[in-house]
């Protein structure tokens, strides 16, 4: 992990934090471009609520000590987050 200094640790779960909540804006734009439409497809619609949900419930539980997850939340190339 980067070392950023004195509060390095902290530091990285904020910003890990922040990209968890920057990770939900396309699938809120997705849902309401959706619903906008004459015939929306409930199937996405579905999909994309279970994607934030599940952002929801990680950012909700991460821990600072949570290390190795919060890497992978900052690698550039981790797929799972990348997705």
């Amino acid at each position: 992990m980067l070392d950023l200094g004195i509060n390095s640790e902290s530091i990285s779960y904020e910003v890990a934090l922040e990209v968890l909540g920057q990770s939900r804006q396309p699938f809120m734009q997705a849902i309401h471009d959706e619903r906008r439409k004459v015939a929306p497809s409930q199937a996405l619609i579905a999909y994309c609520e279970a994607r934030l949900k599940a952002i929801d419930e990680l950012q909700e539980s991460l821990q600072p000590a949570d290390r190795t997850t919060i890497e992978r939340i900052l690698s550039k190339s981790d797929p799972v987050f990348r997705a």
